[in-house]
């Protein structure tokens, strides 16, 4: 029978020589079942391969600025060394100078070319190593110190690179330490004894054994302060007009209320301008918000932060005024802490999460200023002057949170971001 015009045509299937219809049948099958096992595979292995595993996070341990447009990040990378990088157009373009082993250090930068370094951090500690550079951070000298250093803990102060101090303290009780300053003029090439204090000295020199003691700090080559912690819980200054060869104590005001016993204070280097107007912050972690309560135990929150005034470059000091409640301070490095909150006398700048406080009056009033975005918080602040200031923030409290860097060029109001050195 014909099939009709335009009708398909129904074609057999031809016979593959050597196969019957079964064994062809079985052929397909196997292949479809071949293709459903690889994708199956390919499945398989997608969900249950670990993927690889991400670098470490970085870190930063210390930052210093010149202004809104120079300065200087030490990054502690993921194999755990420490890496400064430099720039001089606020992040846009930053230059990679230095790398060390050690997983931490602090810088401090006198002008656009003398710096100084410290590793590793934090001080005060035994066998410390102390580093210099005259051209902006592309090189670096260690700086000897005096060898009677050794593995004692001790202090270093340097007001320029050829004139700097060092405290030698060994502690004999709780509450009790000798010490011995050294000084030189020539960048540590040669050391003399200013003071000393200890059982067999002939004179003190105006120190006690009493106290411990907390940091050196000189404004000129002749005035100088050196914080102490005495027995009773309080707070004191020593003064000197010569050098360093003579000292006074100047025991200073407690907050209202009083400070509470034992080893609950914390006091930064001040910052004192030349007509003498000075600003001090000292630190109780025996209280949180700067509440003066006797006898408050030791809390997990912020410790209040209170802020001394002088007129006269340290010699007298006022009643301390506190702080705004929840402010953050950066303890990390005494060292290099001065102007850390200050940049003279009279201007000051504190972090609280978000938030920026600034004074203008040495602490005794704070005004709340600009805040970074949503999420953001402040880990540390450095001043530059009245306006400008940058910062260091994170996105968050948990170890490894990514970091970001932070200017601002109008008093806090407002903070940009700026791009960091890792890219």
């Amino acid at each position: 029978m014909t099939a009709p015009p335009g009708a398909a045509r129904l074609v057999p299937p031809m016979d593959e020589p050597g196969l019957s219809g079964r064994a062809q049948r079985a052929v397909a099958l196997m292949a479809v079942a071949a293709v459903a096992l690889v994708a199956a595979a390919g499945i398989y292995l997608r969900s249950t391969a670990r993927p690889p595993a991400p670098p470490p996070p970085t870190t930063v341990s210390s930052i210093d600025w010149l202004s809104a447009r120079v300065g200087w990040v030490v990054v502690v990378d993921s194999q755990r060394r420490s890496v400064l990088y430099h720039t001089t157009d606020a992040g846009q373009h930053w230059t990679r100078q230095f790398a060390t082993v050690d997983s931490g250090v602090a810088i401090h930068f006198l002008n656009a070319t003398q710096g100084l370094m410290t590793e590793p951090t934090p001080f005060p500690g035994p066998d410390p190593t102390l580093l210099r550079t005259d051209d902006g951070g592309d090189h670096w000298a260690p700086i000897a110190l005096a060898p009677e250093v050794g593995a004692s803990p001790n202090l270093p102060f340097f007001l320029d690179l050829l004139h700097g101090w060092v405290m030698v303290r060994t502690g004999r009780s709780d509450s009790t330490e000798d010490a011995t300053i050294f000084k030189t003029d020539d960048g540590g090439l040669d050391w003399t004894v200013a003071a000393r204090v200890n059982p067999i000295a002939l004179t003190s020199h105006g120190l006690r054994e009493e106290g411990l003691k907390r940091w050196l700090w000189f404004r000129t080559l002749s005035d100088g302060l050196l914080g102490t912690l005495l027995p009773d819980g309080s707070a004191g200054v020593y003064v000197t007009h010569d050098g360093g060869a003579d000292w006074r104590l100047v025991p200073l005001r407690a907050a209202r209320g009083g400070w509470n016993p034992g080893d609950t204070l914390t006091l930064l280097p001040p910052s004192i301008s030349e007509d003498g107007t000075g600003s001090m912050v000292v630190v109780d972690t025996s209280r949180s918000g700067g509440r003066a309560r006797v006898g408050r135990p030791v809390n997990i929150g912020l410790p209040a932060v209170f802020v001394y005034h002088t007129q006269d470059s340290g010699d007298t000091w006022e009643e301390p005024a506190p702080a705004p409640a929840d402010v953050s301070v950066n303890l990390a490095d005494p060292t290099f802490a001065a102007g850390a909150t200050f940049v003279n006398g009279a201007q000051g700048w504190l972090s609280s999460g978000r938030s920026t406080w600034v004074t203008a009056d040495s602490g005794r009033t704070w005004s709340r200023h600009g805040q970074l975005p949503a999420g953001r918080s402040f880990l540390q602040l450095k001043p530059v002057s009245d306006l400008v200031a940058v910062g260091e923030a994170t996105a968050g409290l948990a170890p490894g949170a990514p970091w970001f860097l932070y200017a601002t060029e109008d008093g806090g109001r407002t903070w940009r971001e700026m791009p960091g050195p890792m890219g």
